[in-house]
């Protein structure tokens, strides 16, 4: 991510763009195409709960529950100092939000239908995890705007039902402060087993730029309109499904999106199917599988946008026999594309071109691969931050992708540096930053 000191320019589509530049971009990698893109508290594990004050809480009044050593419960009432473990022996105020680790998710199939007049996202998770240890309770993130409708544990094995609980029971409850929630199992799952947590759920669009939030632009025909748009870093996710939303803990993930039909839907992966719905007014869309990745870099973008297209060399070595002029084994192509509001097509040329060269530059530099099919730039006309690394999906606030004849050379500059700067991560922090 790449930080801005003036947030006031999130929202501008106008900076330093006087006159319209052109909508055509070529390099010497490829040219660029201007086309319309219509079609598409809990703590368990093998520890003790600390002691020391390092991690000592102030005194709250909500009721927080801890897992404690071999399965006891520590609880804390309202605004008593300290916790009570089940041997009435005292332990210290517990309030790290990291998670227990008694599950480890390896795979998310997420599906989101949003609704941008009401807000609503109704949406559902298959979670494929891994037993660490025995336990009775499923601890993962889940901000207050959240709300479990369902949560249905299955063997993974045999898919043979384990556990099924509602909201109707008393067995999901939620801390705000932490934004975790916790559903109690009527049964234990046990240790080195592999299970399929199935969650129903209704989050809300967000009203800040983070999570899943509306953004303000003009559509095709001009008027104004929202698009959608993620921004989960630092630990956002969790405000739009349940999951393990810590950078250390990878998975993948398999999205579908229920948008308008008139929205082009993007995320990190390309589409693979497309299904249209209520009569073609509504179309659901369906990506690729990610690579094992954090919950940070997913990412949603929908909207009525256009987009430039150009090649980079910059993907995994061809043949051997394949060879540049330099006696250099060429590398395979990488689609590079800008989507934009179609009002604003013809301003990212000079982005496109710069996004193609410095993929190339950067896979010959580290001598390792672009390693996904496709690469999206974005432009967000109210983005939190100057860019963000989403893997394969970045997006950059409209000033640092917008560039005409009258745009002054710092600003070049700075659009240089700023894409420069969201592509290296496609390498160093995205496949390989934050370990357990």
């Amino acid at each position: 991510m790449a930080l801005e000191p003036d947030a006031s320019t999130a929202s501008s589509t106008n900076d330093n763009n006087g006159e319209n530049g052109s909508g055509s971009s070529s390099s010497s990698s490829g040219k660029a195409i201007v086309s319309s893109s219509n079609s598409n508290n809990n703590y368990s594990g093998g520890g003790v709960v600390p002691k020391d004050n390092s991690i000592a809480a102030e005194s709250s009044k909500e009721n927080i529950c801890v897992n404690g050593v071999g399965g006891g419960r520590v609880s804390k009432s309202h605004g008593d100092g300290g916790w009570q473990n089940n041997d009435d022996t005292e332990v210290a105020a517990y309030t790290n939000d990291l998670l227990p680790t008694s599950l480890t998710p390896t795979h998310y199939d997420i599906h989101l239908r949003p609704d941008i007049e009401s807000g609503n996202v109704p949406g559902s998770v298959m979670i494929r995890a891994t037993v660490n240890s025995t336990t009775q309770d499923i601890v993962l993130h889940a901000a207050a705007t959240l709300s479990i409708s369902s949560v249905t544990v299955r063997s993974s094995s045999d898919a043979a039902l384990i556990a099924s609980v509602t909201n109707k029971d008393d067995d999901i409850s939620y801390d705000a402060h932490l934004e975790m929630a916790t559903v109690r199992l009527p049964v234990a799952l046990a240790a080195g087993t592999n299970v399929g947590i199935a969650v129903a759920f209704v989050g809300k669009l967000g009203d800040g730029m983070n999570g899943l939030y509306r953004c303000k632009y003009r559509n095709r025909a001009g008027d104004p309109s929202s698009m959608l748009v993620t921004q989960f870093q630092a630990k956002c996710a969790r405000m739009v499904f349940p999951c393990w939303d810590e950078p250390a803990i990878k998975a993948r993930f398999t999205l579908s999106l229920t948008v308008p039909e008139p929205h082009t839907a993007l995320s990190n992966m390309p589409v693979v199917d497309t299904v249209p719905l209520e009569g073609g007014k509504l179309k659901t869309v369906y990506f690729a599988q990610t690579p094992v990745m954090s919950t940070y870099l997913l990412a949603i973008v929908s909207g009525e946008l256009d987009y430039v297209e150009g090649i980079s060399y910059g993907g995994p070595l061809c043949a051997s026999g394949d060879l540049n002029a330099n006696g250099e084994r060429r590398r395979q192509p990488v689609v590079c594309r800008i989507y934009t509001a179609p009002a604003d097509i013809d301003k990212v040329g000079f982005s496109l071109e710069t996004a193609v060269r410095v993929l190339e530059l950067l896979a010959a530099m580290f001598d390792y691969e672009y390693p996904l099919p496709k690469l999206d730039l974005v432009a967000i006309p109210e983005l939190e931050a100057g860019g963000m690394e989403n893997w394969g999906l970045v997006l950059f606030r409209t000033v640092r992708l917008f560039i005409t004849a009258r745009t002054s050379l710092w600003i070049r500059q700075k659009a240089v540096y700023v894409i420069a700067h969201e592509l290296s991560h496609q390498w160093f922090g995205n496949p390989a930053g934050f370990t357990q």
